[in-house]
């Protein structure tokens, strides 16, 4: 609905506090259509004014080791929204590994590295997201890059969907470190029930692990959005379940 135009940003600030009485919302740099001062102020007070907790800003531009130098520079500006916007956290992803993997490993904890410096100067986390075809999808490469990294300002935004499968036990560790949980749909059938992810588990593991932070719910099906988002918005609020 943003990207056709349906919806402006403002309009989805007040979509999330009224309609859908969310905790707090997670911008995308995507679908700002300015970036400017002013408009990332008006952002901020509409969400006061909404009640709205500012939970992050996703930065939608995959970190490439191939450009890394480019990709730090994007990141950096995509910090200084956040600065702005108050939002604590930006979460980021890599792009899929590819050529030489001690080259790309290499490159993509420099720029992780000075990514750190610019999130230190301006008080804002770097969440990374893990994701299936990067440099990171496992918990171990998770641990391994936060290590070599060697940064309190490099935190982790795992995908609820990875927790869901068998072997989520190894993810125990690591989610010591999640600053924020991202739970995808696709399918969420009547009662907003992701339908090809069994999220209850996934979520019950969130529990048992003492993860605090917002689940931010990203909507990726063919389903109008609206119906759908407010359905998968309902079931999410009953979980996880109680112990």
């Amino acid at each position: 609905m943003l990207a056709a135009g349906d919806l402006t940003q403002l309009e989805w600030v007040d979509l999330c506090a009224n309609e859908l009485e969310l905790d707090g919302v997670e911008f995308a740099i995507a679908h700002f259509p300015r970036l400017d001062a002013d408009y990332v102020a008006q952002l901020k007070k509409l969400c006061v004014d909404r009640s709205l907790t500012v939970a992050g800003l996703q930065h939608d531009i995959l970190f490439d080791a191939a450009t890394i130098d480019e990709g730090v520079e994007a990141l950096r500006r995509t910090l200084e929204v956040a600065d702005g916007l108050g939002a604590p956290l930006v979460r980021c992803a890599l792009a899929d590994a590819a050529g030489s993997q001690a080259v790309a490993w290499r490159e993509t904890i420099r720029g992780l590295k000075s990514a750190c410096v610019a999130a230190k100067d301006l008080n804002v986390t770097l969440a990374l997201e893990p994701r299936s075809g990067s440099l990171v999808v496992d918990p171990s490469e998770a641990k391994r890059i936060q290590k070599e990294c060697d940064s309190a300002w490099l935190r982790l935004a795992p995908d609820a969907s990875m927790l869901a499968a068998d072997g989520r036990d190894a993810w125990a560790e690591a989610l010591s470190s999640a600053v924020i949980v991202v739970v995808p749909m696709k399918a969420p059938d009547t009662f907003g029930a992701e339908e090809s992810v069994d999220y209850i588990a996934a979520l019950t593991f969130l529990r048992e692990v003492a993860y605090r932070g917002f689940l931010s719910l990203e909507y990726r099906g063919t389903e109008a959005e609206r119906p759908a988002v407010a359905r998968a918005v309902a079931w999410l609020r009953t979980m996880p379940p109680k112990p």
